[in-house]
């Protein structure tokens, strides 16, 4: 298991003693620097060999790091400063701080991240740094702070307007869910661009808590997603292994619809962010509700670039459809078997002389699916579909193999496209 690590950056102002309150951890006692307030409230599962890490630039260490560590000793776990960070005044100061901060941060490390002080490029430079960890150095993201004294108003006058400093009440915010809803929507953009849920469903379990953590209805909201999650897994296993009776059974698809419903229900505030995701997850999932599922399936295949996959289905989503307009079963292999080979005959024009089992046992309903309209006018197809699928399951050493394999996925388009065309006419 990776560190827990506290992450923060000392400022150079004047501070002032006050209390901090979080609605979710509570109110800290009378302190002098909002780093006592969260390793208080935030850190309480450190143990020894975990860390607070403090940034410090020249000024704020010759101004405040005695006085802070003298405060931070109290706790039981380590202590460090991180000196001579950059002021942060340029760019190439920026880029600096990120460099320093990223590598103090260990593979694994379970990260609180304190964004109170700094320069005003901190907030968001803090965000995108913990989420460019989180993807290299597979860190979690525990909690994001940021003490808000300026709440109380101007600090100059702030003695005179609450004198007593246990009245001196200042928010101290959670952000963790921005940082949430920033990785959540990477997720969702590689599932919409790849189709590949993974990413997704590992932030549902890791970065969910975050956003739902007001919600009164989490519990519910946290079980639709990860019933939604396991829906689009056991979706995208279907598809990507070929798994043609799970692809035609509706129990997958109609979860992650019913789901969908329900999390679209959700008012929460901090949610609603996350709705655009879900609507663009749902979108990704509406051609199963338009088409047969392993037409939607082929169409999954060729917008993703699982070309293999893609003419797989196509060619054996073809046999299930005239098994289905010829009275036959597509899930009785015996009867798959008598449409592969009427194809077959009906394309090399085989003589019945040359037929075997189960064709010749079976003349009477191979001669009528080779009599059959969709098969007559498909004809060019299921020749060019058992080209293309032999020379991509014999690695281009057949003859007259495709050099390029770019092209696979233009062919299996434009099959497609001309099965719909004649099944739809």
């Amino acid at each position: 298991m990776g560190r827990k690590v506290f992450l923060s950056f000392l400022g150079t102002g004047n501070y002032k003693q006050c209390t901090y309150q979080s609605d979710i951890l509570g109110r800290s006692k009378v302190v002098d620097f909002v780093q006592e307030a969260i390793c208080e409230l935030a850190c309480k599962n450190f143990q020894k060999d975990d860390c607070a890490l403090i940034f410090l630039t020249r000024d704020a260490e010759r101004k405040h790091w005695q006085s802070l560590k003298s405060r931070l000793e109290v706790f039981n776990f380590r202590i460090q400063p991180i000196k001579n960070m950059p002021e942060g005044y340029s760019e190439k100061e920026i880029w600096d701080i990120f460099n320093l901060v990223f590598k103090e941060i260990n593979k694994g490390d379970e990260v609180i991240l304190d964004i109170t002080h700094g320069f005003r490029s901190l907030p968001m430079l803090g965000m995108v740094l913990v989420n460019y960890a989180r993807s290299l150095k597979e860190i979690k993201i525990s909690s994001i702070h940021y003490g808000a004294f300026e709440a109380l108003g101007p600090a100059h006058d702030i003695e005179k307007k609450i004198p007593n400093p246990s009245e001196r009440v200042a928010p101290l915010l959670d952000l963790t869910a921005f940082a949430a809803i920033q990785a959540w929507t990477f997720g969702a953009e590689s599932f919409i661009r790849t189709g590949r849920s993974q990413i997704v469903t590992k932030l549902s379990l890791e970065n969910i808590t975050p956003i739902l953590s007001s919600s009164a209805g989490s519990d519910k909201t946290a079980s639709s997603i990860r019933n939604l999650m396991n829906a689009l897994s056991r979706i995208e296993s279907a598809i990507t292994t070929n798994r043609g009776k799970i692809i035609n059974e509706d129990n997958n698809i109609n979860t992650a619809l019913s789901e969908l419903d329900t999390l679209f229900q959700n008012d929460e505030n901090v949610f609603t962010l996350i709705k655009p995701i879900l609507h663009q997850i749902r979108q990704k999932l509406s051609n199963f509700q338009t088409m047969d599922h392993w037409e939607a399936s082929v169409q999954w295949c060729i917008d993703h670039g699982l070309i293999q996959q893609g003419i797989t289905q196509l060619q054996e989503g073809i046999i299930s459809y005239v098994c289905t307009s010829n009275n036959l079963n597509p899930a009785v292999l015996n009867d798959r078997e008598i449409v592969a080979q009427a194809l077959n005959i009906f394309d090399k024009d085989i003589t019945e002389s040359e037929w075997h089992d189960p064709a010749s046992n079976n003349k009477e309903k191979v001669n009528e699916i080779i009599r059959s309209d969709f098969v007559r006018k498909h004809k060019s197809n299921f020749s060019r579909l058992s080209t293309i699928r032999n020379d991509i399951n014999h690695r281009g050493y057949k003859k007259d193999a495709l050099n390029d394999g770019n092209k696979f996925k233009g062919k299996l388009d434009s099959i497609f496209k001309e099965f719909l065309a004649i099944k739809n006419k």
